[in-house]
């Protein structure tokens, strides 16, 4: 958990249902918490039609869908880099272009892994799909970079957004080893910054189709779903840099982020 973010997913060294050693030791982890946190979070996503549909993967989130139009188009990069820089789909790119989406979604629970008729395992299927194929969306709209500090908020947010908990913890050694690496309280304070904006952003955001955000201008999306500036976030990156190992990957270099630039720490 503390190298989280470091070199991309790290090694695939653990085996999937099927025997494959496919899996990053984080999404494995995940995989050994599923009870009972799969169906805590199932649980609370079917309450919603939206949230039914990605569970029983109907509408926009069936499987041809994922597999011959919203995989296909993440992965058109042709597309995508021609894009308005404002877009949230010209941000994806700036962030995907360098290794793709291949490897992420790699990790996904797949329907070859089910091993019986237990209806659990194709919900298990549908959310994981649906999750990862979120991940670097949600990297670009809240800012938070893929080093570690990033990488730890952005579990934050994953489980707020999705309701599966078990991404607090890597949220919390990834703070602590950063704490500790800079001997500072700083990563401890973005921390309580990203609970805070976590909470503060509409959970709808969970349950809209990919594809539908790609056009739109990513200020729009931030202030639709309450998406508010990690400032404390801001003041890490500038203070520590390098030393944090912070990129700033999530940002589009012809984009002219104005709240990044203007927003402050209230003290």
């Amino acid at each position: 958990m503390t190298t989280y973010g470091e070199d991309g997913l790290g090694t695939a060294e653990n085996a999937d249902f099927n025997g494959q050693h496919r899996l990053d030791h984080i999404v494995n982890m995940y995989r050994e918490m599923n009870i009972p946190f799969g169906p805590i979070m199932a649980a609370l996503n079917r309450k919603t039609k939206q949230g039914r549909d990605i569970i029983w993967a109907r509408g926009d989130f069936t499987p041809e869908n994922f597999d011959n139009v919203v995989v296909p188009t993440l992965m058109d990069f042709d597309y995508l880099k021609q894009l308005a820089p404002n877009t949230v789909g010209a941000h994806y790119y700036n962030l995907v272009k360098n290794w793709g989406i291949e490897e992420i979604y790699n990790q996904r629970f797949k329907y070859e892994e089910i091993q019986d008729d237990n209806f659990a395992h194709e919900m298990r299927v549908n959310l994981s799909r649906h999750l990862l194929l979120a991940h670097d969306f949600w990297h670009v709209l809240f800012r938070y970079d893929t080093a570690t500090m990033g990488e730890a908020m952005i579990q934050e947010v994953t489980a707020h957004l999705s309701g599966f908990k078990p991404p607090k913890l890597v949220s919390f050694f990834g703070t602590w080893k950063m704490a500790r690496k800079l001997k500072s309280n700083l990563p401890w304070k973005v921390r309580k910054e990203c609970i805070q904006l976590s909470k503060q952003c509409s959970r709808e955001l969970f349950f809209q189709p990919h594809l539908s955000l790609l056009e739109r201008d990513i200020e729009e999306v931030r202030k639709e779903y309450n998406i508010g500036v990690p400032v404390v976030y801001k003041q890490f990156v500038e203070e520590f840099g390098a030393q944090g190992e912070s990129r700033l990957d999530t940002f589009h270099p012809q984009y002219k982020d104005v709240e990044w630039d203007t927003t402050e720490v209230i003290v």
